[in-house]
């Protein structure tokens, strides 16, 4: 029985690492994030009921091993990724009544930027969390990053690489192949900042948004006194609130959040706590993998179960065919979705295989705007639509 389970492990690892490979090697989501931290955590229990833990588990690295053509290079200090939570109760009680700030979890590439002297000397990704790879000549076009600061000495500022949604659709529209057309920010920022070629990541206005400043600024020990200097430096900075109790509005203060994120074009997949006292939160120290200042809270859009009953087409503006599923009404968030676009052949068949009637759908709204659908149910022996 437990060699079962064994085998059963190295399965969802290998699966797992393929993943992983994809996202941060290749920039492509073979998955969705909701379906990825299944499988993470159902791996997490079954070590836990074990006690093996294999040697190559996603659970016990950050990241993927960097495999592009650019240079590598050595952190100053681990880049862990963080704890997360689907909770806000959870989200809660790790805040207790300590001084916190809360803010957008932005989605794109994570990138530590280093300065000398108030000179941008090195950018670089996090990949794996202890080496990443050097994109100083890309960041030096990044749309909105200082490249001289008024602050001496050596200041290291961590952020995220983002594409906003504005501009991403504004790429999108110049591209007449509907199959060629990108299907996301976070991939596309991941794969124009990853190009040895700077002139692809100013061409497609790549951003920095700051949302932690790991030195330089010792003498400053409030996490969000460090946001606010950076902002002055000429930096922009995450959108956040600093607070000492929410938990009565806990809900609201993240609902004001992601409209401040939505106003700014950001895109977003959460949010991330941590402690305002900064020393305080360093003593804590780190588990294996986390460390235990931040705590994340991820958006998963809830998956809806629903069944087809038609494809459609639809002729848009620029006289391109698109299939469009309708499915049985199901209401999401107050509203009733009867339709989703599977956007082109490739994707349709990706996703549905064979359609045919009363097929099994799960839909989301994505971003919490877009109906999408995640996966459907494959059988072979049944009418085609």
């Amino acid at each position: 029985m437990k060699m079962n389970k064994v085998n059963e492990m190295k399965e969802l690892v290998a699966e797992l690492n393929k993943y992983c490979d994809a996202y941060y090697n290749q920039s492509k989501s073979l998955i969705s994030d909701f379906e990825f931290d299944q499988k993470y955590d159902q791996l997490l229990n079954m070590e836990k009921e074990t006690g093996i833990i294999l040697s190559n588990s996603p659970t016990q690295h950050v990241g993927c091993e960097v495999k592009s053509e650019l240079v590598k290079t050595a952190h100053s200090h681990l880049m862990m990724s963080l704890d997360k939570t689907k909770d806000v109760n959870v989200l809660k009680k790790f805040i207790g009544d300590k001084e916190f700030v809360l803010m957008c979890k932005m989605d794109g590439l994570t990138c530590l930027i280093t300065y000398e002297n108030g000179e941008l000397i090195r950018a670089e990704t996090r990949g794996n969390g202890s080496v990443g790879e050097l994109i100083t000549h890309n960041a030096k076009v990044f749309d909105n990053i200082p490249l001289h600061i008024n602050l001496p000495g050596h200041v290291e500022i961590e952020g995220e690489a983002i594409i906003t949604y504005d501009d991403f659709e504004k790429i999108n529209a110049k591209i007449k192949d509907p199959d060629a057309k990108y299907k996301n920010p976070r991939n596309l920022a991941s794969g124009s900042v990853r190009q040895l070629d700077s002139k692809i990541a100013k061409q497609r206005h790549v951003k920095f948004v700051v949302w932690k400043v790991p030195a330089g600024m010792e003498q400053i020990n409030s996490f969000n006194e460090r946001l606010e200097k950076a902002k002055e430096l000429g930096f922009d900075i995450v959108p956040y609130i600093h607070a000492v109790d929410t938990h009565n509005s806990m809900e609201d203060t993240i609902e004001c959040l992601r409209m401040a994120a939505e106003e700014y074009s950001y895109p977003i997949d959460g949010m991330v706590v941590t402690y305002d006292d900064i020393l305080y939160g360093l003593s804590l120290g780190v588990t294996d993998k986390f460390p235990r200042h931040s705590l994340a809270y991820k958006f998963y859009n809830e998956e809806y179960i629903t069944t087809l009953i038609n494809i459609e087409w639809q002729v848009g503006k620029t006289g391109i065919i698109s299939p469009i599923a309708v499915f049985k009404p199901i209401e999401i968030e107050g509203s009733v979705i009867t339709k989703a676009s599977l956007f082109n052949l490739s994707i349709l068949k990706e996703k549905l295989g064979y359609p045919y009637v009363g097929q099994k759908l799960w839909i989301i709204k994505a971003n919490q705007v877009i109906p999408y659908i995640t996966k459907a149910e494959m059988v072979d022996d049944k009418w085609i639509i």
